[in-house]
């Protein structure tokens, strides 16, 4: 299982070929890490555009008392829906978030993040539904290699590599998806 911060630095080093891997070893728990960690990116650059404000406002301070002209709860919702939007897959743009380079970094990292799982997700709907089944279970620790192999009626080394040449399609499919993506 995937945690903290420092996956994204790690993710952020790898190759494509280790990225999909990657994607492929943590599949269980990969989309729920995505969906978790960019709530924390938003709160972050939310909280760090806010200091920005403050500053070029020349504010040394916390504000005591806004301005009766707007409705900061509404400023508030809109900043964060469009800060959504800016991870959203549709949005190309790679925008400047806030001004703190490490949020930025790790907001690109996390798009890309969501970009290559999002094609490992297309290369497993190209499998047959059967083998896009079976190997989703693994995948997610659901079933183990002998139970397919009992399953099946099959070896345990049988059921192996009926694994391995599913994943690796899986894999090879990916990647090929990634790296036509990467040389737009």
């Amino acid at each position: 299982m995937i945690t903290g911060a420092t996956t994204i630095s790690k993710y952020r080093d790898l190759n494509n070929k280790k990225r999909v891997d990657f994607i492929l070893k943590n599949y269980g728990s990969i989309g729920e890490y995505i969906k978790s960690y960019e709530e924390i990116l938003c709160d972050d650059i939310l909280g760090q555009r806010a200091i920005e404000r403050r500053i070029d406002r020349g504010e040394t301070g916390v504000r005591v008392q806004t301005s009766e002209k707007s409705d900061p709860t509404a400023m508030a919702a809109v900043d964060r829906v469009t800060l959504e939007e800016s991870f959203s897959l549709k949005d190309n743009s790679d925008r400047f978030m806030c001004r703190d380079a490490v949020l930025n970094r790790d907001a690109r990292t996390l798009k890309i993040m969501k970009r290559d799982f999002k094609y490992v997700i297309h290369a497993m709907n190209m499998l047959s539904q059967h083998d896009r089944c079976i190997l989703g279970e693994v995948l997610r620790h659901e079933k183990t290699l002998d139970a397919i192999a009992e399953e099946k009626g099959i070896q345990y080394e049988s059921a192996k590599m009926y694994i391995y040449r599913s994943r690796l399609k899986v894999r090879n499919q990916a990647l090929e998806f990634i790296e036509s993506a990467c040389a737009c």
